[in-house]
């Protein structure tokens, strides 16, 4: 029943569906907590829809008013008027904040260690934060399981999903995580989440190539040799993770080839025992000359 196809909850639903869920975050003291949002404009949508909300004491919001207004310093005076600017100033002393790429680097990095520091109650991020950022949270909460790859809106990928839900729960702090996934207007199908958290992770494969031209930039460095740029790629560490593997089955086969005396074949004759000699010496050659 009703009309078919993807719905999208109104800037009015979003905001009680946050503004309940945060409430109850902080009552079960789960915070800090880090909603991912798939878009840039949301994530700044859904922080600016929270303008009732205050999650700092007194106490938090002068310690974040000093340490914004010293890290902004070495900004020119006329950028630190910027909107940006003076929007994520009011949202950090309420314990508020944004992280995408289309906040400026310093902006960036304050929020990251305000965030580190305990300060940052509630981050809207986009994946991009969960990727080589050692900052957990006690919660996180996925406002959608469905991404635009630039080709398709389609269901989170089960690696994309361990490395964002793997935000939740501080090492040496919680005992656990808490991960949640917002039902705003639909309900996720079984199967989609089933193969999201349970699914085999996506393989990961070197693009690593060695060109000539990488070859004459590391001639140039007489403290640095192309075999160590080989050994520290990432290919290079599945092949000494399979070598064991590999000379076992080196030694096997020509364990086999050993006791192999030759082949009996009444259509051939002859000439498949003349291959067999061949192969086998050029073997040798190969084994002499490597």
């Amino acid at each position: 029943f009703g009309t078919k196809g993807p719905r999208h909850a109104t800037p009015q639903q979003d905001r009680n569906v946050y503004l309940s869920l945060i409430e109850a975050l902080r009552k079960q003291e789960l915070l800090p907590v880090v909603c991912f949002t798939f878009s840039k404009r949301r994530c700044d949508d859904n922080a600016d829809n929270l303008g009732s909300l205050d999650l700092t004491t007194s106490t938090e919001k002068n310690h974040i008013h000093r340490f914004f207004r010293k890290s902004i310093d070495c900004l020119k005076p006329e950028d630190r008027i910027l909107p940006q600017v003076k929007r994520l100033g009011d949202l950090l002393k309420r314990g508020i904040a944004v992280h995408h790429s289309g906040i400026l680097p310093i902006l960036k990095e304050v929020v990251e260690m305000l965030f580190q520091d305990g300060k940052v109650k509630l981050l809207f991020a986009t994946e991009t934060f969960a990727m080589g950022v050692n900052m957990p949270a006690r919660t996180v909460v996925f406002d959608s399981i469905k991404k635009f790859d630039g080709v398709e809106l389609r269901t989170l990928l089960p690696s994309e999903y361990i490395q964002m839900a793997g935000r939740a729960g501080r090492r040496g702090k919680d005992a656990t995580g808490t991960v949640i996934i917002l039902c705003k207007l639909d309900v996720p199908e079984k199967g989609n989440l089933q193969q999201m958290m349970l699914g085999k992770a996506t393989m990961l494969q070197s693009q690593f190539r060695l060109t000539y031209t990488m070859i004459l930039n590391l001639m140039r460095r007489t403290n640095f040799q192309v075999e160590d740029m080989m050994k520290r790629s990432f290919a290079e560490f599945h092949q000494q993770r399979d070598a064991p593997a590999r000379r076992e089955k080196q030694r096997e086969l020509r364990k086999q080839l050993q006791q192999t005396t030759g082949f009996c074949c009444d259509v051939c004759g002859d000439s498949m025992t003349l291959l067999y000699q061949n192969w086998k010496e050029l073997v040798h050659l190969d084994k002499d000359l490597w």
